[in-house]
């Protein structure tokens, strides 16, 4: 039977060339183990539901920094950015997103969220008006209402909404039903009645016009309804 050379300098050798296998096999399963970025995506869209945006934010990075240029997830990152209060970083990856896709309404609103979070009021309203503006549907002004309020601007707000019911020619009961909230909040009675019995001209059954009324004192019936001004 042969007897194993175990000499000093074979065994050094060995160990160089197990370690070399070792190197080059940790090697090969990093790369046959990295994820697809459809995965990467997907684990940061079920961390962001989650509610776990340290993951998701992660997640996200890690598809642009593999694949820089894809709206959809520089969208979600800076979403997440917004989240885990990063405002200003939130601001630029939703500036850049919107600039790839201008016409989602979807990014649109996002990009409005972080200039709101980051409080980039003056440029908020810029960009609001200038979509209303570029398209001038009942949507954007009545988004440009809604920023309005959050910043505090009702008179801003109110001329947004009479814009979106003009706009709409009073056929949606959105705009109406916002006005009534706003003239409520106001003080304003009479404007919120009148506003209320559009809405329920529009939409009889809808339960958030009973309800507003009911906290005004009225009764809403076959009679209470009123063609909205606009038409």
């Amino acid at each position: 039977m042969p007897v194993a050379d175990t000499s000093p300098r074979l065994v050094r050798a060995a160990r160089r060339c197990v370690t070399a296998l070792a190197l080059g096999a940790a090697i090969l399963s990093s790369a046959g183990c990295q994820r697809s970025l459809t995965a990467v995506r997907e684990s940061g869209e079920r961390a962001y539901r989650e509610g776990n945006y340290t993951l998701a934010r992660s997640e996200f990075e890690e598809y642009l920094g593999r694949s820089p240029g894809n709206p959809f997830v520089t969208h979600m990152l800076g979403k997440t950015y917004i989240q885990t209060g990063q405002t200003s970083d939130a601001r630029e990856r939703l500036l850049v997103a919107y600039s790839m896709r201008p016409e989602d309404d979807e990014i649109f609103e996002s990009l409005c969220d972080g200039l709101l979070a980051d409080h980039k009021y003056e440029e908020l309203n810029r960009v609001l008006r200038q979509r209303t503006i570029d398209r001038g549907r009942m949507k954007d002004y009545m988004l440009l209402a809604h920023y309005a309020q959050l910043t505090g601007d009702d008179d801003e707000a109110q001329r947004a909404l009479l814009t979106a019911a003009r706009v709409d020619r009073g056929m949606s009961i959105e705009p109406q039903l916002e006005l009534a909230k706003l003239y409520m909040k106001a003080g304003d009675r009479t404007r919120a009645v009148d506003r209320l019995r559009a809405a329920y001209f529009i939409d009889p059954k809808n339960g958030e016009v009973a309800q507003l009324a009911a906290s005004l004192g009225e009764i809403v019936g076959p009679s209470f309804g009123s063609v909205p001004e606009e038409r």
